[in-house]
């Protein structure tokens, strides 16, 4: 009977480890989402895509609105620029940029902020350190699950996959942004949201569209 029991034993340390190791190798043994998870609950800003839809704080946010839409939102506290089509804002990582229409077509949440002049000293400054929008430590869920710059996008899909969620297309060899996209069944539109890859860091910031602009 104990030789029975040795034999059950063994495999079943087999079959974990063989589990183990497969985790391993998809990273996904030493991503434990919780403690950011946490960390996000906590957040003043809390920025997160359920499916293709964006909340801020909770609250279910739209494109192609007027400004007059996102100030009951966001706010007031922003910069008009680029002939009155960029809208950014001072206390939050988001950009609105206006399509012809007025109506906004394309959110960008920035997850690090650098600009020329710090690509231009780069060595410099990554010993000095950038000024982030969004903290080191805060994060943004996509589908449940944390993200945030230094997030490895190919572990972040396995996790997705595990948790039976979409995930995005890996093109980041060739191109420089992951994307992934929802058609409303009527085919009336598309929104897409697009994770770009950073100079400086793994990841620089997220673009939720409509498509119905190329402008950054």
């Amino acid at each position: 009977m104990r030789f029975v029991f040795k034999i059950i034993f063994v495999l079943l340390l087999t079959q974990c480890n063989g589990q183990t190791n497969k985790n391993k190798a998809m990273g996904i043994e030493t991503y434990n989402p919780e403690p950011q998870i946490e960390q996000f609950k906590k957040q003043q800003y809390r920025l997160e895509f359920r499916e293709e839809k964006l909340f801020y704080n909770d609250i279910h946010v739209k494109l192609d609105q007027n400004m007059a839409y996102y100030e009951a939102i966001f706010g007031k506290d922003y910069n008009i620029t680029d002939r009155e089509r960029i809208i950014e804002y001072k206390n939050l990582p988001i950009s609105l940029n206006k399509g012809k229409d007025d109506q906004v077509d394309n959110i960008r949440i920035q997850l690090y902020y650098y600009n020329q002049k710090m690509l231009n000293h780069k060595s410099d400054n990554e010993a000095w350190g950038f000024p982030p929008k969004i903290l080191d430590n805060e994060y943004i869920l996509i589908d449940g699950l944390p993200l945030n710059k230094d997030t490895d996008i190919a572990v972040f899909n396995d996790m997705l996959i595990s948790s039976k969620k979409r995930t995005f297309k890996q093109r980041f060899k060739g191109t420089r942004s992951v994307e992934r996209n929802y058609i409303s069944k009527d085919y009336d539109y598309l929104e897409n949201i697009y994770i770009y890859m950073g100079e400086l860091t793994k990841l620089a910031f997220i673009q939720y569209s409509d498509s119905s602009t190329s402008s950054d």
